[in-house]
């Protein structure tokens, strides 16, 4: 998903530098939905240039930067970005939490073992719900429709805590072996 965000972004902010594109994927959190690194994001914008979908335009205005080139679509780029828009946007894929797996064994192990991983998934869905909360409280310029995908994903988080919260007090309720 990293080359739409790179196509959808160079298409709202043509002539970028490669270093503007991923401060604007930090700055507006991106990241809650995307994985990427440093090194992840420069190697998409090397294979987008690869495949001709994005090509570099020489910047002459500031010399002393780190980065010389901006970046701009081509309309291979474009229709890339048209492709990955529909492709991502009609995707449906079942939730894939890596605890529910280990919850499917749950009755393998003594019950202060699933306290202590319930009790650790409570502390990271409180840490999800409140840097959402920051991002959400913070951020002016967050890009439009984020802010509702942002207050979904917070919404979808509380559904969690609450189920990790229940889920802690039914295990309390069983002898421990």
């Amino acid at each position: 998903m990293i080359p739409l965000l790179i196509l959808g972004l160079l298409q709202e902010m043509p002539e970028s530098y490669g270093y503007e594109l991923l401060a604007e994927m930090k700055a507006n959190y991106f990241q809650y939905f995307v994985r990427f690194t440093k090194g992840s994001f420069y190697y998409n914008i090397q294979q987008l240039e690869e495949k001709r979908m994005i090509e570099k335009v020489q910047s002459t205005e500031r010399p002393e930067e780190k980065e010389k080139n901006r970046y701009v679509l081509t309309e291979l780029g474009k229709n890339e970005f048209k492709r990955l828009f529909y492709k991502y946007g009609s995707k449906s894929e079942p939730i894939t939490f890596p605890f529910y797996t280990s919850m499917l064994f749950a009755n393998q192990r003594r019950p202060d073992e699933i306290q202590q991983l319930l009790q650790t998934q409570i502390q990271q869905t409180k840490e999800k719900i409140r840097l959402i909360d920051d991002a959400l409280s913070s951020s002016k310029q967050l890009h439009s429709n984020f802010a509702k995908m942002m207050e979904n994903s917070k919404r979808h988080h509380e559904v969690n805590l609450e189920w990790f919260q229940e889920q802690l007090v039914d295990s309390l309720k069983k002898p421990s072996e």
